[in-house]
């Protein structure tokens, strides 16, 4: 159960953080705005500051994002869109902080370890009442209109992004859950009373998908239930959004990836990424994932290409520890084991650097010495661990690694020879 319990956190997670990760995490919060009809001038101005803002938040200009949504409330206050683009670029710019951004930190089961987060009281609190207020203007709407399609949907949006909230900040996975599903029956009533809002199709499809990657037993309780998904589907629902969405297909083409990559077809995710990256160049946590999937790909040239030009760039300073350790856990899966340890220790030693990132650098170091074979400096690594906060399910990799030494997954192609100095040192 522990197990199904896992893959079915990591899709629900992966779903609203894909773009995650990326703030397209923002795969529900940048949808049409329906404007009624109404003065061309203001029908106009609400365009230009939604996609002002959204163009901002693509680009991690989170200040600028957070002018042209407060602008769009004024302007439309009835209308709940400019509170839910709020309320995303807070969600964003949280993570961004917090370096859980990126898709590759939901890929294994460590994320949804069963610890403790530490928790923010102040951020949880504004962060439910930024949700509070679009339910509360949605549902205005829906009384004086109970088939108002949009109403549903962004109230449909909003329990979608305090679902992704739950999973990706607080890790309460089962809150989580219990708000996706609401989201979810919203935006299927959407469709039920508009076929063409085809960008309600995001979150249905994903559904669709997350329901159909469960183990074939646990697909079959749940189908007794009524709960019921095709992982093809999923996808085609998705790929709909992708071609036909009004103002989703970016959202859309970045949650692809994020599955993409999952299902290990990384020549699909990069056909996306290399199109994502070029229209928002500002972007560097998007090209670390596509940096990340060239190495998947065996293009490791390429990939450290990108990699040295992100830490070369100026405007990626307060994002160096995540590129170096992304660098380095990239280049340790693939078997460059000196290259990834230099990354890994940089990341110990850079002023600043996130205490999360430090921890799992030490980790990874520890794990690299050992496929070294340079055990005594591997477990060195293992007890610093375990000195530290734990992280995800960091202390358990530790300490089964002081058990066992580490060995890279059979599936993970090593190199002829691990290359050491003359001491056996990394």
């Amino acid at each position: 159960m522990r197990c199904c319990r896992l893959s079915l956190w990591w899709l629900l997670t992966l779903s609203w953080v894909v773009s995650t990760g990326w703030e397209t995490i923002l795969a529900m919060a940048q949808q049409p705005s329906h404007v009624e009809q109404q003065d061309a001038r203001v029908q106009e101005a609400f365009e230009r500051l939604r996609t002002a803002g959204f163009d901002a938040l693509y680009n991690l200009d989170y200040r600028q994002a957070r002018t042209a949504f407060e602008e769009l409330t004024q302007l439309y206050p009835t209308h709940p869109a400019g509170y839910l683009y709020l309320t995303n670029c807070m969600w964003a710019e949280k993570l961004y902080r917090m370096r859980r951004l990126q898709a590759t930190t939901y890929a294994g089961t460590s994320f949804f370890a069963d610890t403790k987060e530490t928790f923010d009281h102040d951020f949880d609190r504004r962060y439910r009442d930024a949700i509070g207020r679009v339910l509360q203007v949605a549902d205005a709407r829906l009384q004086a209109n109970p088939r108002d399609t949009v109403a549903l949907y962004y109230k449909g949006a909003a329990h979608g992004l305090l679902g992704a909230y739950e999973a990706t900040v607080t890790r309460a996975f089962f809150a989580a859950l219990s708000y996706t599903n609401k989201s979810v029956s919203l935006h299927c009533e959407v469709l039920k009373l508009d076929p063409t809002y085809i960008d309600a199709n995001l979150s249905i499809g994903l559904y669709n998908y997350v329901v159909g990657s469960l183990p074939l037993p646990i697909k079959i309780i749940a189908a007794l239930g009524g709960i019921r998904g095709s992982k093809k589907h999923g996808l085609a629902l998705i790929t709909k959004v992708a071609n036909e969405g009004r103002t989703a297909r970016d959202a859309a083409r970045l949650l692809l990836v994020a599955l993409y990559k999952r299902e290990k077809q990384y020549a699909e995710a990069l056909s996306h990424l290399e199109v994502f990256t070029r229209q928002y160049r500002a972007n560097h946590v998007a090209r670390l994932e596509l940096a990340d999937t060239l190495v998947r790909l065996g293009r490791v040239a390429e990939s450290i290409a990108i990699f040295e030009q992100l830490i070369e760039d100026p405007s990626t300073g307060t994002y160096r520890d995540a590129i170096e350790y992304q660098l380095g856990d990239a280049l340790l899966s693939v078997g460059r084991i000196e290259e990834a340890a230099t990354h890994l220790r940089t990341v110990l030693n850079l002023p600043g650097a996130n205490p999360d990132l430090v921890t799992l650098a030490q980790l990874r170091l520890g794990e690299a010495h050992d496929i070294a074979g340079c055990r005594a400096e591997a477990v060195v690594a293992y007890r610093a661990v375990l000195q530290k906060r734990n992280v995800f399910d960091s202390h358990a990799r530790a300490q089964a690694n002081l058990k066992k030494p580490y060995a890279l997954p059979t599936s993970n192609t090593l190199p002829p020879a691990v290359q050491t100095d003359q001491d056996g040192q990394l």
